[in-house]
């Protein structure tokens, strides 16, 4: 059944507004040298790129909607020390460009395929949250030469709680949601100078609230949340998924849907975590990687 536009609203709000302000916890790091990100060109655009560690393995972290490369400082601090880190913004979201074109799953894989291939080499482990996740997810069934290993945690594309994917979103539901992304960095900030030095090369007026906005709005109402709902089950990787057993964004039970879904694939539960696991407890969530990791890509 339908929801009527004043519950679609609130549901809205409820998920892209309350959860993070109120659910979602931001670890705040301090190091000795800051890393020092890089401005990448990514098909149509550039974005803002995180390369340390090294080996013969890269892994390619992909944040959720409205977040930034951030999220990921408590996983490019461990695996870091023993395997090459490929972390980005996404097009449109942090610090990285709003792209001309548009921001459709297709469009997104196409420019995080292009970003690879410039300035990674080898293969690659694509770890991606949420939208991150579907991005990630999409692009090992696009490019299976370099995608050799996902690791999906809370995962979009298979649909939302609260309808966004599966019905159009209203200007008045796109604009709120817009507005979520600002509120969000009171506890999930887009920089973070003492762990991470901007591009020197990076406009001024990256990250500035008007673009921000803009982007936020454009993403959702360019990208299919449920895209790969009949699609998962192509995906032939071997395949880590985590999920938290309270995520009330993306229920578990989508989770279920998907590990079922994936050959191999093997799903971890983590009971009292919300949508953000690998933010809320990064120790757990590494470890996993870790044991994921060993028997396929030795560091």
């Amino acid at each position: 059944m339908r929801l009527s536009v004043r519950s679609r609203l609130w549901w809205a709000g409820a998920g892209l507004l309350a959860i993070p302000l109120l659910l979602l916890v931001d670890r705040r790091m301090h190091r000795l040298q800051p890393y020092q990100a890089e401005w990448l060109t990514a098909g149509d655009g550039h974005v803002r790129a995180l390369r340390t560690g090294a080996g013969d393995t890269t892994l390619l972290l992909l944040h959720g909607y409205g977040e930034s490369l951030l999220a990921f400082r408590g996983e490019v601090e461990a695996l870091g020390p023993r395997y090459a880190i490929l972390a980005i913004d996404l097009p449109g979201s942090g610090l990285s460009e709003n792209p001309r074109g548009s921001h459709s799953l297709d469009s997104t894989v196409a420019r995080v395929g292009d970003l690879i291939d410039h300035w990674s080499h080898g293969p690659i482990v694509a770890i991606g949250h949420s939208m991150g996740g579907e991005v990630a997810a999409a692009l090992a069934l696009a490019r299976p030469d370099r995608v050799v290993g996902l690791v999906l945690i809370s995962t979009a594309g298979y649909g939302l709680n609260f309808g966004i994917g599966t019905e159009p979103l209203s200007t008045s539901e796109r604009e709120l949601a817009s507005w979520s992304v600002k509120a969000r960095e009171l506890l999930v900030p887009i920089e973070a100078p003492d762990w991470l030095r901007d591009p020197p090369d990076m406009p001024d007026n990256a990250g500035s609230d008007s673009i921000a906005r803009i982007a936020a709005a454009e993403i959702l109402r360019d990208f299919d949340f449920t895209a790969l709902k009949d699609r998962f089950h192509e995906i032939r990787q071997p395949t880590l998924i985590i999920w938290g057993g309270l995520d009330p964004l993306i229920p578990l039970g989508v989770g279920r849907e998907i590990a079922a879904a994936i050959p191999h694939s093997r799903l971890v539960v983590l009971g009292n975590s919300w949508h953000r696991p690998h933010v809320e407890q990064p120790e757990r969530v590494v470890q996993e990687i870790q044991e994921f990791l060993t028997p396929h890509w030795k560091p």
